[in-house]
């Protein structure tokens, strides 16, 4: 590993560690972490996506049964995103992107969530990151997470009505003039 100096702002310099890109998985190592996700979870079927990541689809039952072998036996440590898409007729998804550190893997877990009942297992107790990610996604989607330690909004006001990133969300508000700036 590589080192530079880096000025404390005193004068003196300490060596560090320079920061390097995260090792990615491509071509047959891509394949083996595959074939590795097919042996632990013979229920899902890993695809491998262009770009480079694995992709798997859970059902919404076993998310924390899945995400738990997940990190603990393929070493899918670090949770990098969560977030909701709403496909309006087939309901929403939620999407986990996730990666093995150590190997560079990085998967994709995607969870179907029926409009009629936008619930979805919390994750938060197995990565921590999820707990702004998921209020995110309910303050935005209207996704429950069930069992998360403090579901409430993150970016709109308390009062707020609605969920604004839904596709049937209407906004009730009266319209504001839009005067232009004075210039100075």
């Amino acid at each position: 590993m590589s080192l530079r100096k880096i000025s404390s702002g005193s004068g003196s310099s300490q060596p560090v560690p320079a920061l390097m890109p995260a090792r990615v998985v491509g071509g047959a190592a891509l394949a083996e972490s595959a074939e590795r996700l097919r042996q632990e979870l013979p229920q899902l079927e890993p695809r491998i996506r262009p770009d480079g990541w694995l992709e798997i689809a859970v059902p919404r039952d076993s998310l924390l049964e899945v995400s738990s072998i997940l990190r603990d036996r393929l070493g899918y440590d670090y949770l990098l995103l969560l977030s909701a898409v709403d496909w309006k007729e087939k309901g929403f998804q939620v999407v986990l992107h996730l990666q093995n550190l150590a190997r560079g893997e990085r998967l994709i877990a995607t969870v179907d969530v029926p409009r009629e009942d936008p619930r979805c297992p919390s994750v938060v107790s197995l990565w921590p990151t999820a707990n702004w990610h998921e209020r995110e996604a309910w303050d935005l989607m209207g996704i429950r997470f069930d069992g998360h330690p403090d579901l409430r909004r993150i970016l709109l006001k308390e009062g707020w009505q609605g969920h604004p990133l839904r596709k049937d969300y209407e906004d009730h508000r009266p319209p504001r003039d839009r005067l232009p700036r004075p210039v100075r």
